[in-house]
């Protein structure tokens, strides 16, 4: 089923933190849970199995 547009950018515009995993804000430059400073933006697209 596909999202409209505002939905996908709520789910997806966030970066993840590599050692938590907890979800971050675009604009973050450390973690807000462990305060880790390496984040990864969440990936766009699904992986293949």
């Amino acid at each position: 089923m596909a999202r409209f547009p505002e939905a996908e950018a709520r789910l997806l515009n966030k970066k993840i933190c590599m050692k938590c995993n907890v979800g971050n804000p675009v604009k973050a430059t450390k973690c807000r849970k462990c305060g880790y400073t390496q984040l990864r933006l969440k990936a766009k697209e699904s992986r293949s199995r």
